[in-house]
């Protein structure tokens, strides 16, 4: 285990983390500070935990919206895929339609050339 100390909104805070983990936690405190700082700017004097609170709030909303644009990527790659699975089919039929044209072509032609 490590302990990390650190400031958000010049409050000094420390948590125990795992060994490894350091740079990731340090790199959503500065986050969190940046937050936090924005918002103590926007709101005037705000005790420390209504602002990591609001921090909080405004954190998971964005997840929410995140996690809303994913599910709706997530769906249109599906529906590309099935798309084309759809045309792939269409090329597949294509394909078959023209070599059936082709001998019907030849029949037709071979048919031509001996009644005349």
């Amino acid at each position: 285990m490590t302990t990390l100390n650190f400031k958000i909104n010049e409050k000094n805070y420390s948590v125990d983390c795992g060994v490894g983990q350091e740079e990731q936690i340090l790199s959503i405190v500065k986050m969190i500070d940046d937050k936090a700082k924005s918002l103590a700017k926007m709101f005037g004097e705000v005790d420390s935990e209504t602002l990591l609170l609001m921090v909080c709030i405004l954190a998971f909303g964005e997840s929410e919206k995140t996690k809303t644009k994913l599910a709706s990527l997530e769906e249109n790659i599906k529906n590309l895929n099935q798309d084309n699975e759809d045309m792939e089919k269409v090329n597949a039929i294509i394909i078959e339609l023209a070599k059936k044209i082709k001998s019907l072509s030849s029949s037709i032609k071979n048919e031509t050339t001996l009644n005349s």
